[in-house]
């Protein structure tokens, strides 16, 4: 079973026909999710498993946004001490996930290092050691000969680091397919190329969601929008601060396996594939478009900014009018899934620096060339922790979003726990950092390391 992509040419009824379905869009649901990414999919898998009648909505194609366009970093190494249960209870789900969902994604367990740039750096690294001890029992701190033994290719660029060698790596696409070929097999309907358009609510609770194919009454919705949430979100009353940031990320031509651990140093972050070919991309720079919806909220993010502004590009130009071009020229109704696949350009000369750094680090041969470059849009969040929450205002709706660019890792994880709410279960770690209201109640904290 392949999922559903209503095409805008052709009517439904004929849509359905092809795909052997009675219908293009259900009238029904027990849940539906809005995202086609990793945290809708693998949110949709733990749901039909539980028997549930599940729907999934994507405006665009599964994976097309950042859930294809990340590392495929697997990682606990270095979060914040909130996120770490549930890194933890994801890490337990990537070792059998393959076996499990009977789809091939590359799952590696080839640990993770981020190098140590300076002393003060190193401190906090040690820092961190010692404070997640109990729960992060492999971390530990490596001596520059250490690192040395792991990564012989940097040479007289070696310097501690901070290392856990049951970290891991996996493609982004192929584990967000997994997912969804694993759902459709419990009957999910995924449906490509639908919009939603608003999360109905009557007397407090979810009645249903707007589509523009349709109607679904459903007493559950799950946003797992992304960076569109902010947009569906609105509707229910419920704000969100939620930012965009755009991020590059490049693939090189395949050079010597390294047989190494997904590396962060230097400015640089390095994660090699099966074939040799290496994923590279700054390890904290961004660029942020500027825009009218960069003022929403940017309150919430001043601090942070003005305390990492050296990691961020601000970038004014053609995203703003192209912003201020669909405010005023599309329908209210097509704001909310429009524009369906928005350009994303890559920082090209970003990108041309990495190559350079990672040439350098990893003495490769200067034939080593990007073979691809792309961005994507990361939704960022004030304290850089998502939100996952079925929040209170609005009986039978669950949220799971802002995953401030290191969110893929987490997605199995991510969903069982909206799993568990939506079936009115409580989840086995503990989640009230990631509540809804923490920025509405002021009790969310600074970033625990910049983006």
């Amino acid at each position: 079973m392949q999922a559903l992509n209503l095409i805008s040419h052709s009517p439904d009824d004929v849509v359905a026909r092809l795909s052997q379905r009675r219908e293009a869009i259900p009238k029904t649901a027990d849940v539906v999710i809005v995202g086609g990414g990793i945290m809708g999919l693998a949110s949709a898998y733990y749901l039909s498993k539980r028997g549930l009648a599940v729907v999934v909505v994507e405006k665009d194609k599964i994976a097309s946004q950042q859930s294809g366009r990340n590392w495929g970093f697997v990682r606990k190494l270095y979060r914040d001490s909130a996120e770490l249960p549930l890194a933890l209870k994801a890490l337990q789900q990537w070792g059998s996930l393959e076996q499990e969902l009977g789809y091939g994604f590359g799952w590696k367990r080839n640990g993770c290092l981020f190098l140590a740039q300076s002393e003060e750096e190193q401190s906090v690294f040690e820092q961190w050691c010692e404070e997640t001890r109990d729960i992060v029992t492999d971390a530990t701190m490596l001596g520059t000969a250490e690192v040395a033994n792991l990564f012989p290719m940097l040479d007289d660029k070696a310097a501690p680091g901070l290392y856990t060698p049951t970290d891991g790596q996996a493609e982004p696409v192929l584990a967000t397919y997994a997912f969804a070929r694993a759902s459709e097999a419990n009957k999910v309907q995924i449906l490509e190329g639908c919009g939603a358009i608003e999360i109905e609510v009557s007397n407090g609770a979810v009645s249903g969601l707007l589509t523009e194919h349709g109607y679904i009454r459903t007493p559950s919705v799950v946003c797992a929008a992304g960076a569109y949430s902010q947009r569906l979100l609105r509707k229910t009353q419920l704000g969100i601060p939620q930012q965009v940031v755009r991020s590059t990320v490049s693939l090189t031509t395949p050079v010597e396996i390294f047989d190494s651990p997904c590396f962060c140093g230097y400015g640089l972050g390095m994660r090699q594939r099966a074939d040799g070919s290496c994923i590279i991309a700054a390890d904290s720079d961004v660029d942020i478009d500027i825009s009218l919806d960069t003022l929403r909220g940017a309150r919430f993010f001043l601090p942070s900014f003005l305390a990492h502004k050296s990691t961020f590009s601000l970038r004014f130009g053609k995203p703003f009018f192209d912003e201020l071009e669909w405010r005023l020229k599309t329908r209210a109704d097509e704001k909310m899934f429009k524009p369906r696949r928005p350009e994303i350009p890559p920082n090209t000369k970003r990108a041309e620096r990495m190559l350079a750094l990672f040439r350098d680090l990893f003495n490769v041969e200067n034939q080593v060339v990007i073979a691809k470059s792309w961005a994507g849009h990361i939704d960022v969040m004030p304290d850089a922790l998502p939100v996952l929450d079925a929040p209170s205002q609005v009986s039978g709706l669950v949220v799971a979003t802002g995953f401030s660019g290191h969110g893929f890792g987490l997605g199995p994880a991510v969903g069982s726990v909206v799993a568990d709410f939506v079936s009115g279960k409580d989840p086995d770690i503990e989640t009230k950092p990631f509540r809804l209201d923490r920025f509405r109640l002021g009790t969310y904290r600074p970033p625990h390391a910049p983006l």
